[in-house]
């Protein structure tokens, strides 16, 4: 700007002087004027776009981290939804099939020697459960006991599996998937622990409020349960592909 205060200066002393050299001057100046104007816009231009070029270039690297960590963490959600799914229904019906009032045992009192021989070898008690199984006098009696054992512990194993599962990944899923795993989930769970007082400590009669409650909400919601999943893992847009 001092350049072309000093240029005008001096033009309009020439001016001033008169003559066609003023003409001639105030000719060469307006075009050098015009280029030097251009070129500071060009320069102005040129820094602008470099800036929107690295802004934008931020702007892409930011977009690409945000959809790379998105990928991610729908894979690692699609890898662990159908386990999860499938170790609580194991945890479910185990915990329904054990604390239930009505349940099956063999008449082993009425077998006959050979066929008794056989179960016992082949049943889940242990080694030294076994040997006292054959000499018990009672042995329904003897085995019905023994075995709620068994399955209490496999059920508070497969509870516990499940538990720890949906705690471990339950950070990949939306919050409405998780706290639905999770209502589920303590509902086995309290179910199962209840159960397990009664049957440490020969509770009669046995307590049954979140035994009940199992029966009562726990297929609903496990139903309900399964259709979130199945959208999750089969959107509607996906559906007939």
């Amino acid at each position: 700007m001092d350049a072309i205060r000093s240029v005008l200066e001096a033009i309009g002393a020439v001016v001033v002087a008169g003559g066609g050299i003023a003409v001639i001057v105030y000719g060469l100046f307006k075009h050098l004027a015009v280029k030097w104007l251009d070129a500071q816009f060009a320069e102005r231009l040129q820094s602008l776009q470099h800036q929107h070029q690295r802004e934008l270039e931020g702007l892409r690297f930011k977009i690409a981290a945000l959809l790379d960590r998105t990928t991610k963490l729908h894979q690692r959600e699609f890898e662990t939804l159908p386990e999860a799914w499938s170790k609580l229904n194991d945890a479910f019906w185990q915990a329904r099939s054990t604390t239930s009032v009505v349940k099956q045992y063999p008449d082993i009192d009425r077998m006959t020697s050979p066929q008794q021989v056989e179960f016992i070898d082949g049943c889940r008690l242990q080694t030294w459960e076994k040997d006292e199984l054959r000499s018990a006098e009672t042995k329904n009696e003897y085995y019905q006991k023994h075995i709620a054992w068994h399955d209490l512990n496999e059920t508070q194993n497969k509870s516990r599996e499940s538990h720890i599962f949906i705690l471990k990944n339950g950070i990949f899923f939306s919050e409405d998937l998780r706290n639905a795993f999770q209502t589920i989930d303590n509902l086995v769970w309290d179910a199962v622990v209840e159960h397990g007082m009664n049957v440490e400590h020969d509770v009669r009669p046995m307590e049954r409020e979140h035994i009940r409650l199992l029966i009562r909400d726990g297929e609903p919601l496990l139903k309900e349960l399964e259709g979130k999943v199945r959208e999750r893992l089969w959107p509607k847009e996906q559906v007939g592909l």
